[in-house]
């Protein structure tokens, strides 16, 4: 999977903010692989992750890398943290070599991330790797730096917990149809991934299912409101039950009861 398809996934990591007295070249294009990288270590442990950064532009570029700490919020959309801020940041675990560097047009350079878990650690911690391009400062124009990031997950052997809870289901029309949102919450101390379906019955009688969103990520501890639009209703009383599958044993299943005017 290459980087350019996780920086869409991120929302805007790659940054064309710099507006300063420089110029920019016009092809700037980075790359790297992995764009995310899951590893298992121990308490006490250390292990070096290699990270490739790949310059696909014509034009010699200045890297610098950095840590980066995140949470995604219940509409799927990510927040950007200072390094060491979120309550399961791995950032001062991890040693960067080198930090900067040049890289030529059409070349590849590793990096090297060292992760050292210290003992007592459990469950899942992540961190985002950021490269950023320095463009060259020269008299007027516009200088835009470009961004991209590779995203870390480490699991401490034998701690993972999986589980997960519906906290509520709606129902409220739409112009299209009826909309149903459920509102899940990750308990458990690894991320996982959300699919799932909501049945809407009228007594005893299934009348539509509605496939939810696939692969929609949820971080450790987090909260994930997931929505899905099905066919118009008659006027009645109806109920709805929403099955989800977060990797558990189990699906589990939220429900509730409305009625169309």
């Amino acid at each position: 999977m290459s980087l350019r398809r996780l920086t869409v996934f991120l929302g805007a990591v790659v940054l064309g903010l710099l507006a300063s007295t420089a110029s920019a070249p016009a092809d700037l294009s980075l790359d790297v692989s992995p764009a995310k990288y899951e590893f298992q270590l121990a308490g006490g442990k250390n292990q070096t992750i290699p990270i490739m950064v790949r310059n696909a532009g014509g034009t010699s570029v200045h890297i610098q890398v950095s840590l980066g700490d995140f949470q995604v919020e219940p509409d799927g959309n990510y927040k950007f943290l200072a390094m060491g801020k979120g309550p399961y940041s791995m950032a001062n675990w991890v040693d960067v070599n080198p930090r900067e560097f040049d890289l030529d047009p059409q070349s590849l350079r590793q990096v090297r991330f060292t992760v050292n878990v210290p003992a007592g650690a459990s469950g899942e911690y992540s961190e985002l790797v950021f490269f950023t391009t320095r463009p060259p400062r020269k008299p007027g124009g516009l200088a835009i730096a470009e961004r991209v990031a590779s995203k870390l997950y480490e699991i401490v052997p034998q701690s993972a917990k999986f589980a997960g809870e519906i906290d509520a289901v709606t129902a409220k029309p739409d112009p299209s149809g009826e909309k149903y949102a459920v509102d899940f919450h990750n308990t458990g101390n690894a991320h996982v991934y959300l699919s799932g379906r909501v049945e809407i019955k009228s007594g005893s009688q299934v009348i539509d299912r509605v496939v939810l969103p696939k692969d929609m990520l949820v971080e450790r501890d987090g909260k994930r409101m997931i929505e899905a639009v099905g066919k118009k209703l008659a006027a009645g009383s109806y109920s709805a039950i929403a099955f989800l599958d977060y990797g558990g044993p189990n699906l589990i299943a939220g429900q509730t009861s409305f009625v169309v005017h």
